[in-house]
């Protein structure tokens, strides 16, 4: 348990590595995203899924998620390469029951549903790119925080806090979202050396 937060931080300090330590790009916009069904109010996306008696709470707030996006840079050999932050990319954000239109690097205010808070998914567009896709699940970050804490004072105290966060209502809990990265391959990268990413 205690393995999945360390892999997501290890995996964003990779990118960030692979970013060639460049400082991040202001945010250009922020958007709220635009409920899919009609009708629904107050932002609740997920209203209409409520009310056909799927297990989903009341609407908590928002939650946001940030957008990026990468191109691939080759060194002049062709066989290294690195990534720079992409600005001004036609993205769109997607996920059950709404959606956001943006351009990176953006920030998009999605409704918090706690444990039944739902997958995005990102499609980015650019005139000599391939389209871009990834995606994001939402992760339990109250556990994610216990464990973290509990790992600055040696193994005990990392299982005797799993222990406790695993016999705890996870229903309870604060639900979140990682930054999504996006690489946007050139049109033409499978025939260079360095490849597509």
């Amino acid at each position: 348990m205690y393995a999945l937060p360390r892999l997501h931080m290890i995996s964003l300090l990779l990118v960030a590595g692979l970013a060639g330590c460049q400082t991040a790009k202001p945010i250009s916009m922020s958007v709220s995203v635009v409920p899919t069904a009609k009708g629904v109010q107050y932002g609740d996306a997920l209203a209409p899924q409520r009310a056909a008696g799927e297990d989903i709470p009341p609407l908590k707030g928002q939650k946001i998620v940030t957008v990026r996006t990468y191109g691939i840079v080759a060194k002049s050999d062709g066989q290294f390469t690195s990534q720079t932050e992409l600005e001004g990319i036609d993205c769109a954000l997607e996920s059950e029951g709404y959606r956001a239109s943006i351009k990176t690097p953006a920030e998009i205010k999605v409704p918090d549903y706690g444990y039944a808070s739902r997958p995005v998914s990102v499609h980015c567009q650019a005139p000599g790119y391939k389209t871009g896709f990834a995606s994001v699940q939402p992760y339990d970050k109250t556990s994610a925080e216990r464990l973290d804490a509990a790992s600055n004072n040696g193994l005990v105290s990392i299982v005797a806090v799993a222990l406790i966060d695993a016999a705890t209502d996870k229903k309870k809990h604060d639900y979140s979202y990682r930054p999504v990265s996006v690489t946007m391959n050139r049109i033409g990268c499978e025939k260079e050396k360095s490849g597509c990413r």
